[in-house]
């Protein structure tokens, strides 16, 4: 993965997205984003690759960091904002491929599909990015053995400790989503299990949340 390109791939994407967004959208709340309008994650997103350039990283990825971005860009234009994203993803981009770090990838294409959600267009889910998220996260570790049968590529087994758990009949899409959170306990208790479905289970399923309600995108 080349992780500079991949990250002015996945801007691009983003800022093509929002592009003609009236203010009505720019209000609208983000569902997989509880407490966030569409504009606090425009203000996130752009924040990270500013703040990369300008050195502002302790703390990176925290809730605290993150919340700083929203709050100091709420306000901004988005005109302006999105400018100053656009100077700042190319330096921002060589910046995480010269430490290897591809999180800021994941995180702006995911809150792409926030935004997709949030103002109904679906859409993008065969990017490369998207692809490079849904392989990372069937193959992240589950603490005990899982097989996870995608209805639209080949099935990945993980190694763990304990009984072994099947899960069958789901897209490649749906368990990136979920395991960011972007799903409610129901939505993965639902889902075909070959087994029963514990707190244990689900803590180790979801990396981020799970989400309050039920997120249909």
């Amino acid at each position: 993965m080349e992780i500079a390109r991949l990250y002015r791939d996945v801007q691009r994407s983003f800022v093509e997205l929002v592009a003609d967004l009236d203010a009505d959208q720019w209000a609208l709340p983000s569902p997989c984003t509880p407490e966030w309008t569409v504009r606090d994650v425009l203000s996130h997103v752009a924040g990270v690759s500013i703040d990369i350039v300008d050195g502002n990283v302790e703390g990176a990825a925290t809730d605290p960091w993150t919340a700083a971005q929203v709050d100091r860009w709420r306000d901004t234009p988005v005109d302006e904002l999105i400018e100053r994203w656009n100077t700042a993803i190319g330096p921002a981009a060589d910046g995480i491929e010269a430490f290897g770090q591809p999180l800021p990838i994941f995180d702006c294409h995911s809150h792409e599909h926030d935004v997709r959600t949030a103002v109904g267009r679906p859409g993008n889910r065969d990017s490369e990015a998207m692809n490079v998220i849904v392989d990372a996260l069937l193959h992240h570790d589950f603490g005990r053995p899982l097989t996870i049968d995608c209805t639209d590529r080949a099935a990945v087994s993980n190694e763990g400790e304990g009984e072994p758990l099947r899960l069958f009949g789901v897209t490649g899409f749906e368990v990136a989503r979920s395991r960011l959170g972007r799903r409610s306990r129901r939505q993965v208790e639902s889902w075909e299990w070959s087994g029963p479905i514990d707190d244990d289970v689900f803590a180790a399923w979801f990396r981020f949340g799970p989400n309050p309600v039920d997120i249909v995108e």
